[in-house]
């Protein structure tokens, strides 16, 4: 064995062991001492099976990076190994870009899944829907890959282009797209009215500023004769979190958004803070699978808050807090230390949030087929509607019990 393979080796074993150290620490019921020796030994097999018997002489510091990569996967879909070289990126250019395709993506059983399309976007416009699957970027299988190297990869400059290969339902075989990136321009929030003084109000993604915008649309809604409300959150995903907390501040006066907490964070409430007047108009919130991340703080707030109905599918599931870790060797962990929870105590990144009023989009017996697609997100909103009928019904039906009362 080389030097060089044998230092290798000697640092890989002292990061595991590092790791193992940590772990068992943290760790209950078993003792300290057995339960690291007992991980130690099994560490050590390993990596004297590869040194000893692999097929040829392995590249251990891509199995080190893998390894860690695995193992912090293993724990959640956000959560990565940065190299030396990643982590001063990361430090220079915190958020990916400057261009993009405008697809929101995560990871489900190790599965590079499509949450959302950005409406009006290159991806929407090269036919990329919600429930894709991207079976890899630029011919790398997205299996290796964490949700941030994802976002990496598929950010860059402007007029640059995007492979992709993508695993579509109803179809028997992979589909290869190719799309510009470009500087993303986020769609306003569009809002009309509806029958019986209901004004519809959709939100694309909570970028910054939205709140602003949501406020000043609702206002201008119940100039027009609005008495009550339908905030469309459907196919939202990515966005600030603050935007989100500043957009539930809107419509509720005082409560608790949600909270944080991890193994060592401790709990903290996220509370609403209205910054002006407090819409008080009855209010539903429709969300689907595709609802994600600050979306899905605002359809928890108003559930746990009772301050109005949330109809349609359980959403997505999208709610670390994450920090950065830097390592002794100019690396660093990307690791989530807390996540979100609801009202009701239940995370939002393992359970989504769930409608008080459940209603697919689709008529009984009705199968989605390549005649028959889930709408796009602009055509939400139309008379095939039927989530958005079961909200209007919803509040009808909640206008003639205050009446009633």
């Amino acid at each position: 064995m080389t030097n060089r393979i044998r230092a290798t080796l000697i640092s890989i074993s002292l990061l595991l062991m590092s790791y193992v150290v940590v772990g068992a620490l943290l760790g209950k019921g078993e003792s300290t001492s057995e339960k690291t020796y007992r991980d130690l030994g099994v560490y050590s097999e390993v990596l004297n099976r590869i040194k000893q018997e692999y097929v040829t002489e392995p590249d251990l510091k891509k199995v080190t990076d893998g390894a860690i990569r695995g193992l912090l996967e293993s724990l959640d879909p956000y959560s990565t190994y940065l190299t030396p070289e990643q982590y001063q990126d990361y430090l220079q250019h915190e958020k990916a870009g400057p261009a993009d395709v405008g697809i929101f993506a995560s990871k489900r059983q190790g599965y590079a899944t499509i949450v959302a399309v950005l409406p009006g976007s290159p991806a929407e416009k090269a036919g990329v829907k919600p429930g894709d699957l991207i079976d890899d970027i630029e011919g790398l299988p997205t299996r290796q890959f964490s949700v941030w190297q994802l976002e990496r990869m598929m950010a860059g400059q402007p007029d640059s282009t995007l492979k992709l290969t993508l695993d579509r339902e109803g179809r028997t075989e992979p589909e290869s797209v190719s799309i510009t990136r470009v500087v993303l321009n986020y769609p306003p929030v569009f809002t009309k009215m509806l029958e019986d003084g209901t004004g519809y109000m959709r939100v694309a993604t909570f970028n910054k500023g939205i709140s602003g915008e949501i406020a000043g649309k609702t206002k201008e809604m119940q100039s027009q004769g609005a008495h009550k409300l339908i905030l469309d959150l459907r196919n939202c995903a990515g966005g600030e979190t603050d935007e989100a907390i500043d957009t539930a501040g809107l419509f509720i006066e005082k409560g608790l958004v949600a909270y944080l907490a991890g193994q060592r964070f401790p709990r903290q409430d996220v509370d609403v803070h209205p910054t002006g007047p407090v819409f008080t108009l009855p209010l539903a919130v429709l969300i689907n699978q595709s609802t994600a991340g600050p979306a899905e703080l605002v359809a928890s707030a108003v559930l746990g808050n009772k301050r109005g109905e949330v109809v349609g599918e359980r959403s997505f599931g999208v709610g670390v807090y994450q920090k950065t870790i830097p390592v002794g060797d100019g690396s660093a962990l990307l690791l989530a230390v807390a996540k979100y929870y609801g009202a009701d105590g239940k995370t939002i990144n393992d359970n989504g949030v769930m409608p008080s009023v459940v209603q697919s989009n689709y008529r009984e017996n009705e199968v989605a087929d390549e005649d028959n697609e889930t709408e796009e997100p602009e055509q939400f909103g139309g008379k095939n509607d039927l989530q958005l009928h079961k909200a209007m019904e919803v509040l009808a039906q909640a206008q003639v019990t205050a009446k009633a009362a």
